[in-house]
């Protein structure tokens, strides 16, 4: 069981994936062939797999740890509220549908 998410890479190409449990987002991006960087290989500790969740499902995104929210303050001329990085968001039934934009190589 998975669910269907719309994906934006940096250069606008739309994807639409399926996400299945027990993946990351970033997982499921790099298995779907979009390109993300991802300099620390999904470890949270390069903010280079870092992407904008739509606020309707945001929430669904689960909560940030406190080395994402280090990292994402060390980007915040780019981050928002909506930011998350992309390893560190966990499969969630609640984001199907969901919408992600991927931000621009820094």
């Amino acid at each position: 069981m998975g669910v269907t998410i719309k994906v934006t890479d940096e250069a606008g190409v739309n994807y639409d994936i399926q996400w299945e449990d027990h993946h990351t987002l970033l997982e499921t991006l790099q298995a779907n062939g979009v390109p993300v960087l991802a300099t620390c290989g999904g470890n949270a500790s390069c903010a280079t797999c870092h992407g904008f969740i739509d606020p309707e499902h945001f929430e669904a995104s689960g909560e940030r740890t406190e080395a994402e929210q280090d990292l994402l303050d060390m980007v915040d001329d780019v981050a928002n509220e909506y930011s998350r990085l992309c390893c560190q968001v966990e499969y969630a039934p609640g984001m199907d549908g969901a919408e992600i934009q991927m931000q621009a190589a820094m």
